[in-house]
């Protein structure tokens, strides 16, 4: 007759846990993936889309510039635009009308139209 003592690991032994799935494994990657598309398009329609429609709005404010528009520059200066120069990308403003203060910026340096000149109705 076997002892009984023998039979005493038998009764403490416990199967042995499963094995967890890899980090790396198909379906964590699943799971995952929308979340990062979700968050993916967030981002661009938050962040990237209305940065992008503000420039295309500056850009063709910028290359509307014409004579007679009152502007003010980036730095604040107030002044009304005598020339618009597309070659060199320069921009002649009057600063003072009084003595005639004339000063040449970049055309990117105008921050806003304050009041469009008027055009002139076709005769």
């Amino acid at each position: 007759m076997p002892s009984s003592l023998a039979a005493l690991p038998l009764l403490f032994a416990e199967n042995a846990p499963a094995a967890a799935p890899a980090a790396g494994s198909a379906n964590s990657i699943q799971q995952i993936l929308p979340l990062v598309l979700v968050l993916g398009f967030w981002g661009y329609f938050l962040l990237f889309r209305p940065q992008q429609i503000q420039e295309k709005k500056r850009r063709e404010m910028i290359s509307s510039l014409k004579k007679n528009d009152r502007i003010m520059t980036t730095g604040g200066i107030y002044g009304t635009v005598i020339s618009v120069d597309e070659d060199q990308d320069r921009v002649v403003v009057r600063v003072d009308d009084d003595k005639g203060v004339k000063l040449t910026f970049s055309r990117t340096a105008v921050g806003r139209v304050i009041d469009p000149s008027p055009d002139k109705p076709a005769n």
